[in-house]
C-alpha cells in the first residue's frame, strides 16, 4: 500500500465526515429543532466517520494481497467474511473511544468492548457494505491496471516484432543484389573488360555506403532511394551497354517524401533483370513519382519481355525477394494505407504502381 492510497482513503471519509455534519446542521435549522452549530455538527460527524480509515485501508491492503479471482475466490473468501465484522468491531471500538474522549470520561475497557460489540452488531450491515465496496474498487483498480499493463506490453511487442519483421526484410534484399552486382564484376572481370569493372566497382562502393546508411531506418528520404537508383542503373549501364536506358522523372517535392529503403531499386532490378536482359535490342526503364493530394505515386515501367513471359513471373520476380519482398514491408508500414499494382504493358514491358500516404521529415504524422 503507498502513501498515495492512504492520502486518497484519508480525504474521502473526511469530505464523507464533513459533508455529513454541515448536511446535518442545515436540516436542523431547516426543521426547527435547536439550533445545532456548523462546527460541533461536523466534529461529532467526523467521530463517526473517520474511525472508518483503518477499516478501510485494511480491507484495500486484504484485497490486494488476497484478491478473489476467479482462481483464488474459494480460498480467499472466507477471509474476506472473517474481517468484515472484525474491522466493524474496530471501528466502532474507535467511535465510542472518540466520544468518551469528548466528554472527558473513560467508560473502563470493560464497557468500551461492550459498547463497541453492540453498535458493531446493530451496523454490522453497514459495516460489510463498506468493506465489500473497499475491496470491490479495489479489486476493479487493481483489474484495471492489470489489463492497461498488458494492452502496453502487447503494443511493445508488436512494434518489437514489426520493426524486427521489417528489420529481416531489409536483410533479405541486401544480399540479393548486391550479390548479383558482384557476381557481374567478376564475370567483367573475367571477360577482360577491366575498366567497366573498375567503374562498377567505384558505384558500388557508393552503394554500400547508401544502403548501410539507409537500411538501419524504417523510412528515408525518396531521393536517397532515387540516389541508390542511379548508381544500380549505372552499374547495370556499364555491364550492357547502349542496352540498357534509363529516365527518372521527378516531379518537385516528392523527392522530400519518406518512403522504406530499397523500395524502388528491387522493382527497377527486377525490370532490368526480367524485362530488358533477355531481350537482344534492350530497352529502356522508367522511374516517376508525383504528389496527387495527401498520396505518393511511384511507378516503374520497362520495354522489355512484356506479357510473354511465364506466368506467375509479374508476382514472384526478383527469386522471392523482389515484388513480395517490396508487398510485405508496405503492409508492415502502412497496413491498408498502400497499394501496389503490377500490370502487363500494352505488346511489350511491365508496369508497378505504388501508392503510399504523404509523409515528410518536417511532418512525421503526414
Amino acid at each position: 500500500m503507498t502513501w498515495r492510497v492512504v492520502a486518497i482513503v484519508t480525504a474521502l471519509w473526511t469530505l464523507v465526515g464533513a459533508v455529513s455534519g454541515a448536511q446535518g446542521s442545515l436540516a436542523a435549522a431547516l426543521q426547527g429543532a435547536p439550533p445545532q452549530p456548523l462546527g460541533p455538527a461536523i466534529i461529532d460527524a467526523l467521530n463517526q466517520f473517520l474511525p472508518w480509515i483503518p477499516a478501510t485501508l485494511v480491507a484495500v491492503a486484504l484485497a490486494g494481497r488476497l484478491p478473489l479471482t476467479r482462481a483464488t475466490w474459494r480460498r480467499n473468501v472466507w477471509i474476506h467474511l472473517l474481517a468484515a465484522p472484525a474491522t466493524a468491531y474496530l471501528t466502532h471500538l474507535l467511535v465510542v473511544a472518540g466520544y468518551g474522549a469528548r466528554q472527558g470520561a473513560f467508560p473502563g475497557l470493560g464497557m468500551l468492548a461492550e459498547q463497541a460489540a453492540v453498535w458493531g452488531l446493530v451496523r454490522l450491515h453497514i459495516a460489510v457494505l463498506f468493506y465489500a465496496a473497499a475491496v470491490a474498487v479495489t479489486l476493479a483498480i487493481r483489474s484495471w491496471r492489470d489489463l492497461r499493463r498488458r494492452e502496453v506490453e502487447l503494443a511493445r511487442l508488436e512494434t518489437l516484432l514489426a520493426r524486427t519483421r521489417l528489420q529481416v526484410l531489409n536483410a533479405q534484399i541486401r544480399p540479393h543484389f548486391l550479390f548479383n552486382t558482384l557476381h557481374t564484376i567478376g564475370q567483367l572481370w573475367r571477360s577482360g573488360r577491366s575498366q567497366e569493372a573498375d567503374a562498377m566497382l567505384d558505384h558500388l562502393g557508393s552503394l554500400f555506403q547508401k544502403v548501410i546508411a539507409s537500411t538501419s531506418r524504417a523510412q528515408i528520404p525518396l531521393w536517397e532511394e532515387l540516389a541508390m537508383v542511379r548508381d544500380y542503373l549505372a552499374i547495370e549501364e556499364a555491364r550492357f551497354g547502349d542496352r540498357i536506358r534509363s529516365k527518372l522523372t521527378i516531379e518537385d517535392g516528392a523527392e522530400s517524401c519518406l518512403v522504406p529503403p530499397l523500395l524502388l531499386q528491387p522493382l527497377v532490378e527486377n525490370a532490368v533483370k526480367h524485362g530488358l536482359s533477355p531481350s537482344a535490342a534492350g530497352g529502356t526503364v522508367w522511374v516517376d513519382a508525383r504528389i496527387e493530394g495527401r498520396r505518393l505515386l511511384l511507378r516503374v515501367r520497362d520495354d522489355g519481355a512484356g506479357p510473354g513471359r511465364p506466368a506467375g513471373l509479374l508476382e514472384t520476380a526478383g527469386s522471392g525477394t523482389g515484388l513480395s519482398n517490396v508487398r510485405e514491408r508496405l503492409a508492415g508500414l502502412y497496413g491498408e494505407h498502400q497499394r501496389l499494382v503490377t500490370t502487363a504493358g500494352d505488346g511489350a514491358g511491365t508496369e508497378v504502381q505504388l501508392e503510399l500516404p504523404v509523409t515528410t521529415e518536417a511532418s512525421p504524422g503526414g
